[in-house]
């Protein structure tokens, strides 16, 4: 959002292709915005039912293969019905890469998730093989919370993390709280990571804190809260980030770079997905620390959560070098001397 309404304040004409859940918000805020293919909604991850990591990659991988049929096609009668002046793709709708690489027209891919880590020269070798096919990558992070090698790939921008939610107040249900919050947040998208959300609770109940659980995705059980803690299905992270000790995240690139974007420490706990990369990062950096899930149980999250609030300085280091990546402004300075120039 924010570097679509750079891109339409200098001038740009855009059209999005969005969730059908999300057309309506967007074309409240001036987009001509239309649905992507019911086919693609029809296809969720169900990474999380497997018992492995592999058989978790494994699940994704099958999904975002048999999603890429129906956002190839779609991309594919965009560019025949609009012909845009340059394409911009959601690095997981591989399907849709393939369109807007064969559309002939300008286009690129904007990467809210990690690149793969580098480990080895051969598998360096193969993956920059696969990112060089890509003619930009703009990536929503930056050093020191990614690395030097991501930094050299000539055909990656990092822009830091772009974050953007509905404009917001903090929640009526915390006005009157005094202590310093705890953000505790789960995927959007479903991965059967509500024990998060219950082992905090049960972890801070002591604490000097209040702690905030927003559980976007159904749970797979009812969350018992505390007398120093509230639960809620959807709140705006930024007021709630803005008086946090601490976050507590599932390691997704989005609520974790948004609280170190505003110097909150992150204790992160990977479920599945980019988030163990994402979590090593955390640590790596100083900006926090990291739970493996099996180990999840209230006394060593407690632990983790008290190791973490005192990486305030790191994460502060982090947030500042995203804000000086450039943000939206930065991106949009890349769509048009590499895309539209």
């Amino acid at each position: 959002m924010p570097i679509l309404e750079e891109l339409r304040r200098r001038g740009h004409e855009i059209g999005l292709r969005t969730l059908a859940g999300e057309v309506e918000a967007m074309r409240s805020r001036g987009f001509d915005a239309a649905p992507i293919s019911r086919e693609v909604e029809a296809l969720p991850m169900e990474d999380w039912r497997a018992r492995t990591g592999g058989g978790k990659r494994l699940r994704a991988l099958r999904t975002i293969r048999a999603r890429a049929r129906h956002d190839s096609r779609d991309l594919l009668r965009v560019l025949e019905e609009e012909r845009p002046d340059a394409v911009l793709v959601d690095v997981l709708a591989s399907g849709a890469i393939d369109a807007a690489a064969h559309g002939g027209g300008p286009w690129a891919c904007y990467r809210p998730f990690p690149l793969p880590p580098f480990r080895g020269a051969l598998r360096f070798l193969g993956i920059a093989r696969a990112l060089s096919s890509v003619p930009l990558h703009i990536y929503m992070s930056a050093r020191p919370f990614a690395s030097k090698r991501e930094d050299r790939l000539p055909n990656v921008v990092m822009v830091g993390p772009c974050q953007w939610e509905p404009p917001g107040d903090l929640p009526a249900e915390l006005a009157d709280v005094e202590e310093p919050f705890v953000l505790v947040t789960t995927s959007t998208e479903f991965q059967d990571d509500g024990r998060l959300a219950e082992v905090a609770l049960a972890a801070l109940a002591e604490e000097p804190v209040h702690v905030v659980a927003t559980l976007p995705a159904p749970v797979s059980r009812d969350v018992q809260s505390p007398d120093n803690a509230t639960v809620l299905p959807f709140a705006p992270h930024t007021p709630i980030l803005r008086r946090s000790a601490c976050a507590i995240t599932h390691g997704g690139m989005g609520a974790t770079q948004k609280a170190l974007a505003m110097g909150v420490p992150v204790c992160a706990v990977p479920f599945g997905r980019d988030q163990f990369e994402v979590a090593r990062r955390v640590e790596a950096s100083g900006a926090g620390n990291r739970l493996p899930v099996w180990r999840l149980k209230p006394e060593r999250l407690r632990r983790k959560v008290r190791e973490a609030i005192a990486c305030r300085p790191g994460a502060e280091r982090i947030g500042r070098a995203f804000a000086a990546a450039g943000g939206a402004a930065a991106a949009a300075d890349a769509v048009e001397r590499r895309l539209l120039s």
